[in-house]
């Protein structure tokens, strides 16, 4: 956030504070999930405090990041009784809840907004609920650290890779190494900036001399460290972690690698989708362009990098055989959409404003480049003297979670052709490639669209937490939340019904009536 500095007056970069807190062994109370018929969106979790070793009297409780890893992990040690270690992050709220005139300083120390005083880790439970958010960010096995799941980059604000070295930082004064607490009227604040001023490169050792001294006076930093190592209630997880190579899209603590060549494709895919998104606006006049807020248009911008990437990954899926993101293959799918995009079906603002337009042309995108795409393979199995056999989704029983078993490129940095590159006539090798996971009706803008454009159709927007039960009986899933259908195959299936919306209203009330969730007890 960029604000100005309390020291100098100039426009400088801060990060607000972020109290966390972790427990080595603790049992879960309650999990609960709440819907608003889209997909579970809040995930509530209360922690048993008699079950924890560190002498708590209340029982407490923390959202979690609803649909991933997190809350998977989370319900299964509900499930099964069994404790867990965990972290959770306390930060500022934006607004002073229910005030929304009443925006939060960043420079307010986080401390102050839970209501603790003095050397007390203690806050007041009313000044944390009007001022914070409590977060759970990480969640495993009590003896396996390996066994931890962390919440996406979207839910996780701190930097695990810190907390080792500030699991002692009780007063709050002391900022990760390379960073450095604002102060304002002889005080420090709740805000860090860099300790290193732009422009110039980071001395790390001199920044860690400088913290060092300047906390001297009070406690060493050396103390704090020897005290914090010292503590048996919380063990050494992630710790300090170095970053992957560039071809690795996973650190190995488990959290993305921002300088790996799968974060550099996002990057590039949200760059076109800019261009596209202001070539459409540009392409008619003034009168005829959508009234947006400049947040309305970064949002669909957004949603439009989104939709590029799951057309490459349709088009990568029928060609090659599987969805892999961080394979030269995908790439390449990715430029045959936008060269069709740029020479066949340019995106229009018609895409912009509406629904049904957009869904039309990402149909005829996606048919068009995976026809290229395929055409491109046909022409080189025949300069090769290659029989193509369908493509056939690679087989990997072992690969495990958090592992990353795509085939490697070569050592110096490349992708090397010969590692795919089947010979002579026989068939390409299988690729030992951990699979992602199919993109799901939940995380398509298009499909939930969809869905809520149906609902309102058929009269049943403000009942549609009731229509699940026909997803369940047509796709013979759990719960019937779009998170557990196949985005693909549900969007063609909505299309179907939005033919004739009463003629689903009524199905869904049969199937309502015979799902034995409502069928009353005789």
């Amino acid at each position: 956030m960029r604000i100005g500095n309390p020291e100098d007056g100039t426009a400088i970069t801060v990060r607000a504070e972020t109290f966390v807190e972790e427990y080595a062994s603790i049992a879960i109370k309650e999990f609960v999930e709440k819907s608003t018929g889209d997909g579970f969106d809040t995930v509530y979790v209360k922690f048993d405090a008699s079950s924890g070793a560190q002498g708590m009297q209340h029982d407490f409780g923390a959202s979690a990041e609803p649909g991933g890893p997190l809350a998977h992990r989370l319900r299964q040690a509900y499930e099964t009784g069994t404790p867990v270690y965990v972290a959770i992050e306390t930060r500022r709220r934006k607004h002073v809840e229910k005030k929304r005139d009443e925006p939060i300083d960043p420079r307010t120390p986080i401390h102050t907004l839970r209501g603790a005083t003095g050397e007390s880790l203690s806050g007041q439970p009313q000044a944390t609920k009007a001022n914070c958010v409590k977060v759970i960010v990480a969640a495993g096995s009590v003896d396996d650290p390996a066994d931890t799941a962390i919440a996406s980059d979207k839910d996780l604000r701190s930097d695990i890779s810190e907390w080792t070295q500030l699991r002692g930082n009780k007063l709050g004064d002391l900022p990760p190494e390379g960073w450095r607490c604002l102060v304002a009227d002889g005080k420090r604040t709740g805000g860090i900036t860099n300790a290193t001023p732009s422009g110039s490169a980071p001395d790390v050792d001199a920044i860690a001399e400088a913290i060092a001294g300047k906390i001297a006076g009070g406690k060493s930093a050396q103390t704090r460290q020897s005290s914090s190592a010292a503590n048996p209630v919380v063990r050494g997880r992630p710790g300090l972690v170095a970053e992957a190579k560039a071809w690795e899209p996973v650190n190995s603590d488990g959290r993305p690698n921002m300088g790996s060549y799968l974060a550099a494709k996002l990057r590039a895919t949200h760059q076109s989708a800019v261009y596209l998104f202001q070539d459409a606006l540009t392409a008619v006049e003034e009168p005829e362009q959508p009234e947006l807020t400049e947040e309305e248009s970064l949002e669909h911008v957004w949603q439009l990098t989104e939709l590029l990437l799951w057309l490459a990954d349709q088009v990568q899926k029928h060609v090659v055989g599987a969805v892999n993101r961080n394979e030269t293959s995908h790439k390449e799918a990715g430029q045959w959409v936008q060269q069709v995009i740029t020479t066949r079906y340019p995106y229009a603002v018609e895409h912009i404003t509406d629904d049904r337009a957009r869904r039309e042309w990402v149909k005829v995108v996606g048919k068009a480049a995976t026809e290229d795409f395929a055409r491109t393979q046909r022409m080189m199995a025949a300069y090769l003297k290659i029989d193509l056999e369908p493509a056939t989704e690679p087989q990997n029983p072992r690969a495990g979670r958090g592992q990353n078993t795509a085939a490697q490129p070569s050592q110096n940095g490349g992708d090397s052709p010969a590692q795919r590159q089947p010979s002579g006539g026989e068939s390409a090798p299988v690729q030992q490639i951990q699979q992602p996971r199919p993109v799901t009706a939940g995380e398509d803008p298009d499909a939930v669209t969809a869905w809520k454009n149906l609902a309102d159709a058929c009269g049943m927007s403000d009942y549609i937490d009731d229509l699940r039960f026909i997803l369940k009986a047509t796709f013979k899933v759990p719960t019937g939340v779009l998170r557990e259908i196949e985005a693909s195959a549900f969007t063609r299936q909505v299309a179907q019904w939005a033919a004739d919306p009463m003629a689903f209203r009524q199905q869904a009330g049969q199937a309502f009536n015979n799902d034995p969730e409502n069928r009353k007890a005789s």
